[in-house]
């Protein structure tokens, strides 16, 4: 019996929520061994591969001193090292408090338990005995399945509470990044203005992403383009140019207080008033 656990387009979508190629290879590497009708311990093998994805996950995502740094950590009693459930949480919301977390209407316990019973699933599988080789299709099929949408749902988990975070931040992070382009002078644009400039207050936004949520700090990234009229001359001979600039700012808030928003730093793109740019037109 051929066992087809995901089809192109789910594969394709789990590759894409995966951090990085070792991660990608993590999971070709399970399912390829998965796929091998002839390899009596397929199943066995897969599950050394995707458990050390989930390990792999949890460890990248959340390092141990991160973890600790957080206000809600507590030290399990039976270990002395960080739990994967702890793990799986820091991974989800960082150093944002549970209440703060409820209160935005997060809930992925749920998710996060799934993984971690999945976790536990594969290391019992990797201790293959005599008698206990996982052979009959079905019950392969039912396994990995559980497994796979476990590792699903917790990559499901990490983007929620970020997801949230960023439509309930997303007012004042505008108004942050509209004071810093009224109240700071940046030198990019300076620079191609003899004597200043102004930026329109309708700024285009590309895209507001949260970048991170350590133990202390939210990282919140705006890319979009400022509408700027730069001055030149004076008197009779004073003249304005319009254009627009590319700009990539990185935001920051405190995880205790979030809507505490603040400017971090921004980079202007100049490249299209030099003429830098790609330009299609031209093609």
């Amino acid at each position: 019996m051929m066992i087809l656990i995901m089809d192109e387009e789910r594969r394709r979508h789990l590759e894409q929520e995966l951090p990085d190629g070792f991660s990608r290879d993590l999971l070709d590497g399970a399912l390829r061994v998965l796929a091998d009708q002839d390899n009596p311990m397929r199943a066995h093998l897969f599950a050394v591969g995707l458990r050390e994805l989930f390990t792999y996950l949890l460890h990248n995502a959340a390092p141990d001193d991160e973890v600790r740094a957080c206000d809600w950590f507590r030290q399990a009693p039976d270990t002395p090292g960080v739990t994967r459930r702890q793990r799986a949480v820091y991974a989800s919301q960082g150093g944002l408090s549970d209440e703060y977390v409820a209160n935005l209407g997060v809930d992925v316990a749920d998710l996060h338990r799934q993984a971690i019973t999945a976790i536990d699933a594969l290391n019992r599988a990797t201790h293959v005995r005599p008698g206990r080789v996982l052979a009959d299709a079905e019950e392969i099929v039912a396994f990995v399945e559980a497994a796979v949408s476990a590792l699903e749902g917790l990559l499901e988990a990490f983007k929620t509470c970020r997801e949230t975070v960023k439509e309930v931040l997303e007012s004042e992070v505008y108004n942050q990044m509209m004071a810093a382009f009224v109240e700071r002078t940046f030198g990019d644009i300076d620079l191609v203005a003899s004597h200043g400039y102004e930026v329109d207050p309708f700024i285009a936004i590309d895209s507001i992403d949260i970048a991170g949520i350590t133990a202390s700090e939210i990282l919140i990234v705006v890319v979009g383009e400022a509408p700027v009229t730069l001055h030149y001359g004076r008197g009779d001979d004073a003249t304005e140019i319009a254009h627009d600039f590319p700009f990539t700012m990185q935001l920051t808030a405190p995880t205790d207080a979030p809507g505490d928003v603040a400017f971090s730093d921004c980079e202007i793109d100049d490249s299209g008033w030099y003429g830098d740019g790609d330009d299609d037109d031209d093609e």
